[in-house]
């Protein structure tokens, strides 16, 4: 692991941690993240861990389950970062839900503290956006928030044009998004997702990136001007935020 070197001025007040191969960063992450844990329950506070879905993050759930007693997952409240809607039994196999369950709670000894859920299948998009923005103040705020980088600087689902200061809010998802995510199968064209302002009121963020597909997104959200045609950019002024990245995805930074 090594500092990432910045080829310019380095705007974001964030660490940049730079690693080898995919497998040093997943598990830096996971002795990163257990420290924190640790921390918070020394503190006497169960941790509230916004949690993220894709391919990136497969390894991840894979390294947390194998390390839940050390990780003591039994004590997390989780939500999702982000839900397809709407919801529908003939595509619901496709929802955040259907993958955090398969890859996460299900690998679980003990169940994680609470279990909540944006939920794709609401009646009302606008009351259940109302409602994760009251349930995340309920809860004292998102103590982890686990982030991608979509290739076109999304985070969450906060697509580009996204202000900084948006909430929890219905979205239509970019057509890269919808090529990335849906390959060979019918799109769900539209999704809940945590806005920037909501994620960045996070006490702690951690974002992951690998691969060169990902290299101009990484140089947008760290090194030049905070745009919203950028989402990860309004990263920049998070006071804790930590990127983890690969060699390929940190070439250009």
């Amino acid at each position: 692991m090594s500092q990432a070197p910045a080829g310019g001025p380095n705007r974001s007040q964030a660490r940049l941690w730079r690693f080898d191969n995919a497998n040093a960063l997943y598990y830096a992450l996971v002795d990163t993240l257990k420290s924190e844990i640790t921390k918070m329950l020394d503190a006497g506070r169960n941790p509230v861990v916004a949690l993220p879905t894709g391919n990136t993050m497969l390894p991840l759930y894979k390294l947390i389950t194998d390390a839940q007693e050390a990780l003591r997952t039994d004590t997390w409240t989780c939500i999702n970062l982000d839900e397809y809607y709407p919801l529908t039994s003939s595509n619901r196999g496709s929802s955040f839900a259907t993958y955090l369950n398969q890859h996460f709670y299900s690998k679980l000894k003990k169940p994680v503290h609470l279990q909540e859920q944006i939920n794709g299948q609401a009646p009302d998009a606008t009351a259940e956006c109302e409602r994760v923005e009251n349930k995340i103040s309920e809860l004292g705020g998102i103590d982890i928030a686990l982030l991608g980088l979509g290739t076109n600087g999304h985070i969450a689902f906060n697509e580009p044009g996204s202000e900084f200061d948006s909430r929890t809010r219905l979205i239509k998802l970019h057509p890269d998004t919808l090529m990335a995510n849906f390959r060979g199968r019918e799109p769900i064209e539209n999704a809940i997702t945590m806005g920037i302002g909501t994620l960045l009121e996070s006490k702690t963020i951690f974002i992951v990136a690998l691969g060169k597909n990902k290299t101009g997104a990484v140089r947008a959200a760290i090194q030049d001007p905070s745009s919203r045609t950028c989402p990860a950019s309004g990263l920049q002024k998070h006071k804790n935020t930590t990127w983890f990245l690969d060699q390929e995805a940190s070439s250009l930074i």
